[in-house]
C-alpha cells in the first residue's frame, strides 16, 4: 500500500503526539544521548541499526534485573518482550533522524511502575555499560541517589541513556550516524507494504475522523 501525503502527515503527527505524551508520564525526561563529537559516521544498514538498538535495549533491561513491564510508545503501547510480532511492530516503526551527512536511530523504552532501589538499579546498569567499554557519566550528579540519570558514550557517536526514580525507569539508545543508502534513503528500502504499526496508526486516524464527522 503506497502511503499518501495525507497519511504520512497524519502518521507523523500521531508519532509526534506519542513522543510528547510519553514525556508526561512518571519519568519526566528521556535520557539525552544524542551528543555528537567530530561527526563520525559508519556504514551500518537500517536493519543493522535496528538490530543494534534492540540488542542494547535487551542487554540494559537484563542489567536492571527487571525483565517484564518495559514498553515502547505511549498512546500505542507495545510491550518490549520476546514476542516476535511485538518486535516486528516496534523495529519496523524505527526510522532514522538526520545527523551530519547520514541518519541515526534515537529510540526509547519505558518502565512505568515502582522501582524499589533506583540508585542500585542505575549502579548495575552503569557497571554493565562500563564493562562493555562505554564511557559513563552522570547527567545530574546531585541526583545520583534520589533520581539517577546516567549516559554512556562511544567514540563512533553512539550513545545510551538511563534514568530511574521511585516511579519508573527509561532507557534510550542512539545509534552511530550512518551514511549507508538504506539509511539516507530509507523510504526506498522499507517496501510498499504498510507495517503493522502503520496499519494501527491508519486505523486510529480513520477512527478519529469518523468520530469527528459524527459529532460535526
Amino acid at each position: 500500500m503506497k502511503l499518501s501525503n495525507t497519511w504520512r502527515s497524519a502518521a507523523a503527527l500521531t508519532v509526534a503526539l506519542i513522543g510528547a505524551a510519553s514525556l508526561s508520564g512518571c519519568i519526566q525526561e528521556v535520557p539525552v544521548v544524542s551528543r555528537e563529537s567530530g561527526n563520525p559516521t559508519t556504514n551500518m544498514t537500517l536493519d543493522e541499526q535496528r538490530a543494534w538498538v534492540a540488542a542494547q535495549f535487551d542487554e540494559a533491561v537484563d542489567a536492571t534485573g527487571v525483565s517484564e513491564g518495559w514498553h515502547w510508545g505511549s498512546d500505542t503501547v507495545v510491550s518490549w518482550d520476546a514476542n516476535a510480532e511485538h518486535r516486528e511492530t516496534i523495529l519496523g516503526s524505527w526510522f532514522p533522524r538526520s545527523c551530519s551527512a547520514g541518519g541515526k536511530l534515537v529510540e526509547s523504552l519505558r518502565f512505568k511502575d515502582t522501582v524499589a532501589d533506583p540508585a542500585a538499579t542505575a549502579a548495575a546498569v552503569r557497571a554493565f555499560w562500563e564493562s562493555e567499554g562505554w564511557v559513563v557519566t552522570d547527567v545530574r550528579e546531585d541526583a545520583a541517589n534520589r533520581d539517577p540519570y546516567i549516559r554512556a558514550d562511544r567514540e563512533d557517536g553512539a550513545g545510551l541513556g538511563f534514568q530511574a526514580s521511585d516511579l519508573g525507569m527509561s532507557l534510550t539508545a542512539t545509534s552511530a550516524c550512518s551514511v549507508n543508502n538504506t539509511v539516507t534513503n530509507w523510504q526506498d528500502h522499507v517496501g510498499t507494504e504498510a507495517t503493522a504499526f502503520e496499519e494501527e496508526l491508519d486505523r486510529k486516524v480513520a477512527e478519529h475522523v469518523r468520530q469527528y464527522e459524527e459529532t460535526d
